[in-house]
């Protein structure tokens, strides 16, 4: 693994607006805002036995508009990291990142903004849209109106793993979010515009002839190894020289990793890897590839 250079962080400006609305907007997609003593999770249990049990035991609550769950203590420094390093999350969040990563994704967009560095933002596996909507919000924040946000998924969960490469225990369909839903979830900070653009489908389909010239800002949350290949492979050559490719799960997750390395080594990409939490990793284009 190439050396991991030391967290870089946008350092908050008293008073600003423009950083005291992006710092509500980190506490509210992560729901940190609301992080006290104690958090409620949905109980879900795993064994079937307990499992037709509670669909009995939910019913009958529900009818009298009750909700069986497991409190969890809960304290404001979990919601510096990734929802795996930190468990004990607000379900309804809509991100699973961390503030850590939502402070560098400030960094990478306001850094390329002040370089004028050209090209679109896009991220590649959104979940809820929450790291999504945080870059748009970052882009109206400053004034940008001509940089569009990309959202890339399927909209309908992991696509069929390849047993030769993916060895994380997924299942297809995992991670599913509608686009409905992602839509309905811009709407509700009132960042659904024509700046935001959907590319609903597999990476393999949708992204060779994508509709994008140029990129700043490149986000990859792909989870497999293909999925990530396809990623690197269509999209890192419209990264523009001074942009950022951002990876989640290269540090915890074996196969991105993999796929990673890979595509560096038969592209003689050399940039240094810098950490941003325990799972995630950046480096700033600094060639043509």
């Amino acid at each position: 693994m190439p050396p991991l250079a030391a967290l870089v962080k946008t350092e908050p400006v008293p008073g600003n607006a423009a950083e005291l609305y992006l710092d509500l907007m980190k506490k509210t997609v992560t729901r940190a805002i609301v992080a006290a003593e104690y958090e409620r999770h949905f109980f879900r249990p795993t064994r079937s036995v307990y499992r037709s049990l509670y669909s009995v035991i939910r019913r009958l609550l529900s009818t009298r508009g009750l909700e069986l769950v497991r409190l969890k203590s809960s304290d404001p420094e979990e919601y510096l990291e990734s929802g795996s390093e930190a468990t004990n999350r607000v379900e309804d969040a809509e991100t699973m990142i961390g503030a850590r990563q939502l402070d560098n994704l400030q960094f990478c967009i306001t850094d390329v903004l002040r370089r004028d560095v050209p090209g679109d933002l896009l991220e590649a596996g959104v979940w809820r849209g929450g790291a999504s909507i945080f870059m748009r919000a970052v882009l109206k924040a400053y004034g940008d109106d001509t940089r569009r946000v990309w959202l890339a998924d399927s909209f309908a969960g992991l696509p069929r793993l390849d047993p030769a490469t993916d060895t994380f225990e997924w299942k297809p369909g995992d991670m599913a979010v509608s686009l409905e839903q992602v839509r309905e979830n811009f709407a509700r900070y009132g960042l659904l515009d024509e700046q935001v653009r959907f590319l609903r489908g597999f990476f393999a389909d949708t992204l060779p002839d994508a509709p994008i010239e140029r990129l700043s800002i490149l986000r990859v949350d792909a989870d497999l190894f293909a999925s990530t290949r396809d990623v690197l492979y269509h999209l890192y050559p419209r990264l523009s020289v001074g942009g950022y490719a951002v990876f989640d799960d290269y540090q915890n997750l074996p196969d991105c990793r993999r796929a990673i390395d890979s595509y560096r080594e038969e592209h003689n990409i050399t940039e240094p890897i810098c950490r941003i939490d325990r799972r995630a990793v950046y480096w700033r284009k600094e060639r043509c590839s």
